[in-house]
């Protein structure tokens, strides 16, 4: 940063009052994510002679770089702040929340020695900070070190190496220093319980999520948002009615991301009525996510009719959809077999809101119109695509193939899936099925022979039956 050169900061511009530098170290906080304009403060400090032997400009600048979108500069500040005696516990604390910004280890681990040189480590909260950056540079073996290496630890030193490893999908190791943790509280619980449910380990999170509730721990917003991706997966409506209940007596439901996660939440265990109920109570909080969720909701029930008019309800109401929320009512239209509105909201989405549709989109396009038995319309879309599509949506158009028996097309289309993919069993079979459909035997019979000839595996289906395989 040219600003901090010797040369400026070496000029005899009058120096201002205390109470014109707080005033510029307030413009500092305001504008901290705006580079021309923080630049351009830092330049008035510099001119002014306001970092003199005083901390506080320089704790200011440190924060506001760190906290913007340009970290590498909080970090060549922090370089001229040890110059001016300014290298305290708070400017080491923003560096290193600048390393963390930047992902970069080496840096933290030169900080680290800094740290150990100038006997801040006995600082509790520049030690958690330096086990943070760790984690956030994914250094989980380091910031293990340093975490056992602290002479004292608060609950933020605990809630931090939990929520960190949990997150990296430590789980075990989280959770043994969960149950270490002298003095648990909210943080740790919902920290722990989301490192279970990002883990695709929903069995382990609800049964924490109760345990936490039989001994007396409030859920906050953020312990529901991070329960109710695990009941979805469990299908526990009962808890999930339960959970429900409390968010509403203790006002969490006020939160326009708890009212999302509910919606959301009803539609996947079976009870629609219950997202449309909590939807319906949420009247002017509703945003994009809200109508999203209650459309993709009906959607997955098979309700379309309801899905195209809560859509219609969406647009009068100004709400501008997005390509999920155009995936979700293309599905809906696919399902309920509505192919000239979803054609139409297709349509609409490129020319009306100029939203490129991706492999998904054109896969329900395609599925649509196989549905509907508009086959060669669905196969030249596909040729049509810009970017080669992947296997699923040529599976897609194989299932429809044997619904209407079009083996010709059914062969092209397995060529095109053995092209991008070989070891999935499922294909062959389709394909064997609809030749034996129209008594070609011999042919079925080869096709059969090709599965073990190629080493394909067809996956066994599953059942849930109470949340268990």
């Amino acid at each position: 940063m040219a600003g901090l050169s010797p040369r400026f900061l070496g000029r005899t511009s009058p120096p201002v009052d205390a109470i014109a530098a707080r005033r510029l170290v307030a413009l500092l906080l305001e504008h901290q994510d705006r580079r021309r304009q923080l630049l351009q403060i830092h330049s008035q400090l510099i001119a002014h002679q306001v970092f003199d032997r005083r901390p506080t400009p320089w704790h200011a600048l440190l924060k506001a770089y760190s906290h913007g979108p340009h970290p590498q500069d909080a970090l060549q500040l922090f370089r001229h702040a040890r110059w001016h005696a300014a290298d305290d516990t708070y400017a080491f604390t923003f560096a290193l929340k600048a390393c963390a910004g930047l992902g970069w280890p080496r840096c933290c681990m030169q900080l680290h020695g800094l740290v150990v040189r100038k006997g801040f480590e006995f600082q509790t909260y520049v030690h958690t900070a330096l086990v943070n950056v760790y984690i956030l540079c994914g250094c989980l073996a380091d910031s293990r070190m340093a975490f056992e290496e602290m002479p004292v630890k608060n609950a933020v030193s605990w809630n931090v190496v939990i929520t960190g490893f949990a997150g990296w999908g430590e789980v075990e190791y989280a959770r043994l220093l969960f149950e270490r943790m002298p003095c648990r509280n909210v943080v740790s619980w919902s920290g722990m319980i989301d490192g279970y449910t990002r883990a695709c380990r929903p069995v382990e999170a609800v049964a924490l999520f109760r345990r936490m509730m039989a001994e007396g721990i409030s859920p906050s917003e953020i312990t529901v948002l991070a329960v109710v991706p695990a009941l979805s997966n469990v299908g526990k409506i009962l808890i999930g009615e339960a959970l429900h209940g409390y968010c509403e007596k203790e006002g969490l439901v006020w939160d326009v991301r708890v009212g999302n996660s509910l919606i959301d939440l009803y539609a996947k265990i079976g009870s629609i009525q219950n997202s449309l109920r909590v939807f319906d109570e949420m009247l002017d909080r509703r945003n994009l996510v809200s109508w999203t969720s209650i459309i993709s909701g009906f959607a997955m029930h098979g309700l379309s009719v309801k899905a195209v008019e809560l859509f219609a309800d969406m647009r009068r109401a100004g709400i501008r959809p997005n390509r999920i929320t155009f995936l979700s009512v293309l599905h809906a239209c696919s399902h309920g077999g509505l192919v000239e509105q979803g054609v139409a909201f297709f349509k609409s989405m490129i020319y009306e809101y100029n939203i490129n549709p991706d492999v998904k989109h054109f896969g329900c396009i395609i599925d649509m119109l196989g549905r509907a038995g508009r086959l060669r319309e669905a196969e030249q879309i596909i040729r049509d695509f810009p970017v080669e599509v992947n296997a699923t949506v040529w599976r897609t158009l194989l299932g429809c193939c044997s619904k209407y028996g079009e083996v010709e097309m059914g062969e092209r289309t397995m060529k095109k899936i053995l092209a991008l993919e070989r070891e999935f069993g499922g294909d062959f079979v389709v394909l064997s099925n609809m030749l034996t459909e129209l008594r070609r035997f011999s042919d079925a019979e080869i096709v059969r022979k090709l599965v073990d000839q190629r080493n394909s595996v067809k996956v066994p289906g599953l059942a849930l039956v109470d949340g268990t395989q």
